[in-house]
């Protein structure tokens, strides 16, 4: 005796199925029209669905309990929809779909009714219960192959899933049934793309270099002349605290009237795309700045300037009076050849680290600039400032410059540790985000016409003239193809359910 499973349910706990009928294959509708001597001509030929006839039985002890048993049956039968339906002689398949038409029986007795029910299976095959599995394609050069085996007498729908082990734009499906494409062939996987690039870098053992490639005492600060600072020093490097600094050596004489000092100057040297000069760049700076006597005097300055030779920026590190108080300004160009007074700051000059912001364990300040804008670090903050009259005027130049006051001693401890100079947004030629990136799993699925990016929907993606693929019964080929310039095949796996008439 034949079990049916109806939607989860052993028809064989409410009725005795005593015969399952199943057509051979489905029904076939044939279009003709006259020929024109003989026969007809065949216009098209069209397969229906499949259609399944149940005989049963009800017996039950009591005339009530063959009623209840019925009642329990429609309840089953009743659905708006195919449900999987699994038959005992086929254990390997299962069918979809649901009753039509009236359920009739014959009383035979009132407590033994036979009767029969139609069963329509839309889609007109039996599936497979498991699916087919392939994940052993081969990787040529363009593509990957799948030699696929159907041993089911009618056209499968296969999923398709890719594992992305590199970054990519496009996947192509091919075989007989014809070509499903997502993404975008013509994707490539650079472009142009802005990214930063550090044109200066003086930072840790690097400062030396930064003595040796700089051109001596020709520094713009914030003063048209450099007759204020007199850049007629020496700077040399000096090692102190196992690390070396650029310093300005000490010429003090009690009879000076006027200050002294030693300027450094770098060229902004020529980005990747040949762009020279910048109006978005990052400098960053670590100095020391500590005075070991009240009577001690000088300053630090870090200034940029633009194409013409005139003061964009820069900050100074000050100490002009006795005892322990020390400055730190911030000055904008004025865009006539003066400056203007953006900022103050006062700090002890002393080796406290919670007064000092210029310690030796300390001293890091940072410049940003996008174009009229600039950004300060100090002291663990950031601070902005907008400049309207450097807008667009290139930063050319970086410049230090090392300074001692009239006849004081110079501040004991007065060092520029590192210097670096990165400029942004620089065009170039680089890597791109594509949409399929590395890590991702997409999958084609042709039993729901549907594509999923890691979980999410994106039939967006399809490209327009695809078509949904089928797998024909016995062998055949499929090709997957993906973008031209990937680095790594991804690892696909092609699936699907075997389907018979």
């Amino acid at each position: 005796m034949d079990t049916v499973i109806y939607n989860n349910h052993d028809l064989s706990e409410v009725i005795k199925i005593s015969e399952v009928i199943r057509p051979v294959g489905n029904e076939r509708s044939v279009t003709t029209n006259d020929a024109p001597f003989l026969g007809v001509n065949v216009q098209e030929v069209r397969t229906g669905p499949k259609k399944i006839k149940i005989k049963f039985a009800v017996q039950r002890k009591t005339a009530r309990d063959t009623e209840l048993a019925k009642h329990a049956l429609a309840t089953i039968l009743n659905t708006d929809k195919p449900v999987k339906i699994t038959i005992s002689d086929e254990p390997d398949k299962y069918y979809m779909g649901l009753v039509i038409g009236s359920v009739d029986v014959d009383n035979v007795a009132r407590w033994l009714q036979k009767g029969e029910f139609e069963i329509l299976v839309p889609d007109g095959v039996a599936h497979s219960s498991t699916y087919r599995r392939f994940d052993n394609g081969q990787e040529l050069r363009d593509k990957v192959v799948f030699d696929l085996v159907n041993n089911g007498n009618a056209e499968a729908f296969p999923i398709v899933t890719v594992k992305h082990n590199a970054e990519n734009g496009y996947i192509g499906l091919v075989n007989t049934s014809g070509a499903f494409e997502v993404g975008d062939r013509e994707e490539t996987d650079t472009g142009t793309v802005k990214r930063s690039e550090v044109l200066l870098d003086f930072r840790g053992d690097r400062i030396s270099d930064a003595l040796t490639r700089a051109v001596k005492n020709r520094a713009i600060t914030k003063y048209s002349s450099s007759d204020y600072e007199n850049e007629t020093g020496v700077s040399e490097i000096f090692s102190l605290w196992n690390k070396k600094h650029i310093k300005l050596r000490e010429q003090f004489n009690v009879g000076r009237t006027s200050h002294y000092s030693t300027g450094l100057s770098w060229d902004v040297p020529t980005d990747s795309s040949g762009g020279v000069g910048s109006l978005n760049d990052y400098l960053f700076c670590k100095q020391v700045f500590q005075s070991d006597g009240a009577n001690q005097y000088g300053f630090i300055k870090i200034t940029v300037s633009d194409t013409s030779g005139q003061f964009l920026y820069g900050v100074e590190t000050f100490k002009r009076s006795k005892g322990q108080e020390c400055e730190f300004n911030v000055f904008g160009s004025d865009g006539k050849g003066k400056y203007n007074f953006l900022k103050n700051f006062t700090f002890a000059g002393s080796d406290d680290k919670n007064k000092n912001p210029f310690v030796p364990s300390r001293g890091q300040f940072e410049l940003k600039r996008n174009a009229e804008r600039v950004q300060v670090y100090y002291n663990g903050s950031y601070y902005s400032f907008v400049i309207p009259e450097i807008k667009d005027r290139k930063s050319a130049k970086i410049h230090v410059t090392l300074g001692a006051y009239h006849d004081k001693p110079m501040v004991s401890h007065m060092y520029v540790d590192e210097l670096m100079f990165r400029k942004d947004f620089v065009p170039s030629i680089g890597d791109v985000p594509n949409r399929y990136p590395i890590g991702s799993k997409l999958i084609v699925n042709s039993e729901t016409d549907s594509v999923t990016l890691d979980g999410i929907e994106r039939t967006v993606d399809v490209v327009d003239g695809s078509h949904w693929l089928t797998i024909p019964p016995g062998n055949s080929q499929l090709e997957v193809y993906c973008s031209s310039w990937i680095k790594t095949k991804p690892t696909i796996k092609v699936e699907f359910e075997e389907r018979y008439l």
